[in-house]
């Protein structure tokens, strides 16, 4: 994903490769971006508030607290500020572990910010101000798309936009198979669901995400579009599709009590 944002904020022109550092913990993998984007790099962690005003936290979550304890010392509340992507650390964790006015933006990217498509979901820490949403805003624009949400929204929206990429391509996986299953061929059944779901998607898009009103439009009474949605109907797809969210919101609720505790 860090390799997404660079890509979207050099492309878009939001920033040039001599505005940015980086570190990477393993060096093959620092000399590797710094050669493909022409950035420079850090030979230590605790270097890089000093020559850098935001920082983008882009690790697993597993690895945050390890990272901040590797700036804390050189960090500077007002000078400073945290961009972090890394999914279920709430904005009070690096407060907490760097100064009680540290500025910390938080945001949950997705997958397709690899093609310019993603959606980002943005909260503002207690002491984020209006210059550092107008900058964060600005880096995910260069990527697609983003909503600014209370922090209190940011795992039910990794249930759905962080994850949602994943629910997206099971169902097409699922899609050309049954395609393949009535005879056509693996490569004819690829290109009808994916032709298919752009097709969909930008007719989605232009009919203001009414899903209601195209469903009807593409059901004629007694036709195989309503054959099909019976099955879904019996079978309560709809449930299914809850419960699966559901389960997701809960596994980053989850991931955010570990990451608080000490």
């Amino acid at each position: 994903m860090a390799k997404a944002i660079l890509n979207g904020i050099f492309s878009s022109g939001f920033l040039k490769p001599h505005q940015v550092i980086a570190y990477d913990i393993d060096p093959a993998a620092a000399i590797s971006v710094k050669s493909e984007f022409g950035i420079s790099s850090a030979y230590t962690i605790n270097e890089l508030p000093a020559v850098s005003p935001r920082l983008l936290v882009s690790v697993k979550p597993k690895d945050v607290r390890a990272v901040i304890e590797g700036i804390r010392n050189t960090f500077v509340p007002g000078r400073n500020m945290i961009i972090s992507i890394a999914a279920g650390v709430p904005t009070i964790f690096y407060e907490e572990m760097l100064d009680k006015k540290a500025s910390v933006v938080r945001v949950m990217p997705n997958t397709p910010a690899l093609v310019n498509r993603g959606i980002a979901v943005i909260s503002k820490g207690a002491n984020a101000d209006s210059e550092d949403i107008d900058f964060v805003t600005g880096v995910f624009k260069s990527l697609g798309e983003y909503i600014i949400v209370d922090e209190g929204l940011q795992n039910a929206a990794t249930a759905i936009s962080g994850s949602g990429p994943a629910y997206f391509f099971l169902f097409c996986k699922l899609l050309s198979e049954a395609a393949s299953e009535t005879g056509l061929s693996a490569e004819d059944a690829g290109k009808l669901v994916l032709e298919t779901i752009t097709g969909s998607a930008e007719m989605l898009r232009k009919f203001n995400n009414d899903a209601a009103y195209l469903i009807k439009m593409v059901a004629s009474p007694g036709g195989t579009t309503e054959a099909a949605l019976e099955v879904f109907s019996k079978r309560e797809l709809g449930r299914i599709i809850k419960e699966a969210v559901s389960n997701a919101h809960k596994k980053a609720q989850e991931i955010q009590d570990r990451v608080m505790v000490k």
